[in-house]
């Protein structure tokens, strides 16, 4: 069973939100439950939620740490090479424990059987003592039934998550809006049909077109924000150089944010999220809530 990111949201409703931004941000998710079959299937939908990543799984695609540390050495020097996402479900658990050291935008299936209360807690704090070794959070997302499922971080992430929300939001509205508009013509071409009313409930029935809608506009949500990042770093190099040539003015993070074509956020989501995905640290660019660095100039570097 494949869970779209439509019934994601419905089961996990306020939690989707800190579930997208820890997978944004590649903290390690560990999905943890029972059912074996049941905790795979989620963790192979989770990794859909970023579809600009390059998914890759342990044990299928390399099966050594050296393997994936040289993937992300070709990220830090090529900003162009795909980025990746990294899935191990629950017949390598113990081997990707045994085998890896760091597990950077890992999602993880932790298989907990039908053991008793006291040991499944060892396995799965184990699995996160483990974990936080090398890795400053990770998000424990708990799989009680296919429809009951919680998240929540081990430690506070001091995300905002107003872009994750901001996405959220944007994708049931206009979902709900085009749906609405489909069922108005199609009940405009039925008004006249004398079609008996199963027939039209048939027809009307768009739940498969509501899910296929919402994967679309959420795919097209996320490539938007990645790539308003993407301009971002941009920007943010060039600050960076035009300090250190002793420039002394400053941009606003609304300015940047209207100079890479991004309705609002917070700016220390956003560099959070540059560091997480292309390795670049632009925190030093940063005071106050400004960015150090030149001003104005950066507003036509896009043509606005």
């Amino acid at each position: 069973m494949t869970y779209s990111v439509l019934k994601l949201i419905e089961i996990l409703r306020d939690s989707f939100p800190p579930l997208l931004g820890t997978t944004l941000n590649r903290i390690p998710v560990l999905v943890v439950g029972e059912d074996t079959e049941l905790i795979d299937d989620v963790t192979g939908s989770i990794a859909r939620l970023t579809p600009y990543r390059h998914n890759l799984v342990f044990a299928r695609d390399f099966t050594s740490e050296s393997e994936i540390l040289a993937i992300w050495e070709e990220e830090r020097h090529d900003y162009e090479v795909s980025r990746t996402s990294i899935c191990c479900f629950a017949s390598n658990f113990q081997s990707a424990l045994e085998r890896i050291r760091r597990f950077d935008g890992w999602i993880i299936s932790v298989p907990l059987g039908h053991r008793g209360h006291g040991e499944s807690n060892f396995i799965l704090e184990h699995a996160i003592s483990r974990i936080l070794t090398t890795t400053s959070n990770c998000g424990v997302l708990r799989i009680n039934s296919p429809s009951e499922m919680t998240f929540q971080l081990v430690r506070p992430s001091g995300q905002s998550l107003t872009v994750e929300r901001g996405i959220v939001h944007k994708i049931v509205t206009r979902r709900q809006q085009s749906l609405e508009r489909i069922r108005r013509l199609l009940s405009k071409s039925l008004r006249d049909a004398n079609t008996p009313k199963d027939v039209v409930d048939l027809i009307l029935n768009l739940d498969d077109e509501s899910e296929k809608l919402t994967n679309d506009m959420f795919e097209e949500e996320i490539n938007s924000y990645v790539h308003a990042a993407r301009r971002a770093v941009t920007i943010l190099s060039r600050i960076r150089l035009a300090r250190e040539l002793g420039a002394p003015s400053t941009l606003t993070e609304r300015s940047l944010f209207e100079a890479i074509g991004w309705e609002s956020g917070d700016l220390n989501d956003l560099i959070r999220f540059i560091g997480a995905e292309w390795h670049e640290n632009f925190l030093d660019c940063v005071k106050n809530g400004a960015l150090l660095g030149v001003g104005a100039w950066v507003d036509s570097m896009w043509g606005t």
